[in-house]
């Protein structure tokens, strides 16, 4: 014979097995979601290396063209 006590703790019980199962697929997903930003993380880090990189490289070219217009405005 069922209750309503046993009714309210069957139903609390379902409810507590039910937050575990998301917890622990929140954990999953938030070590996910670390993994995937230390990817990004390195990818930023080549993206800003090769920015400089290039920039280093077109800087005495810029500064040329520069001059040139500013020599065209004269």
């Amino acid at each position: 014979m069922t209750t309503p006590i046993t009714n309210h703790f069957q139903a609390d019980l379902a409810n507590i097995k039910f937050l575990l199962h998301s917890l622990k697929q929140l954990s999953t997903s938030t070590q996910k979601l670390q993994d995937a930003a230390k990817g990004l993380e390195k990818y930023a880090d080549e993206v800003d290396r090769l920015h400089e990189q290039w920039q280093f490289k077109s800087q005495p070219h810029l500064e040329r063209i520069q001059q040139i217009i500013d020599k065209l405005k004269e």
